[in-house]
């Protein structure tokens, strides 16, 4: 939420607000006379994750770094880069670290907010060429079936994704 000055300058008021809440809060800042206040979209990044699928197994990929997650299980993947696809960049992620090549095939249900400015969404991918080795930000590498998916510590909002992953891993 921002306030805008007599001269035009803007000032953040309030963060974190939906945007009803924010709605409301510049209604009664102008009901007392004051500037026009403006809701302000946050610019959103992509982190997309793959869920590569192979033989009806998933590649989950065991964090080194950064050391708040190091040892926790994820979908590898990264952040999408300015005038990126979602797809794109999924299969170029992939192919940087895990030294594979991959297509991107349809987003999983879910987006999670990994930390203000990055929502994280994961996609089902198959494996074209290559055999996935732990190359970057990862120290090892796994492949699962659905029996086999809680046998790993997930971060949390890889985790979330894991029905549909089953469901994924069912349907192939």
């Amino acid at each position: 939420m921002m306030r805008q000055d007599d001269n035009g300058n803007r000032f953040p008021v309030a963060g974190g607000l939906g945007r009803s809440a924010a709605e409301e809060m510049a209604a009664e800042f102008e009901a007392r006379g004051h500037k026009q206040l403006y809701w302000v979209e946050a610019e959103v990044r992509i982190v997309v994750g793959g869920a590569l699928v192979r033989d009806g197994r998933v590649l989950a990929a065991r964090r080194s770094t950064p050391a708040e997650v190091a040892g926790f299980w994820e979908f590898p993947g990264g952040k999408a880069e300015p005038g990126e696809s979602v797809e794109q960049a999924l299969e170029r992620e992939l192919a940087e670290e895990l030294g594979v090549r991959a297509r991107a095939l349809r987003q999983l249900p879910g987006s999670w907010v990994v930390r203000p400015g990055l929502e994280l969404r994961i996609w089902a991918a198959e494996l074209l060429e290559g055999e996935p080795r732990a190359l970057l930000e990862h120290s090892e590498v796994r492949w699962l079936g659905p029996a086999e998916l809680e046998s790993v510590e997930w971060l949390a909002h890889d985790r979330e994704v894991l029905p549909h992953v089953a469901e994924l891993l069912r349907a192939r």
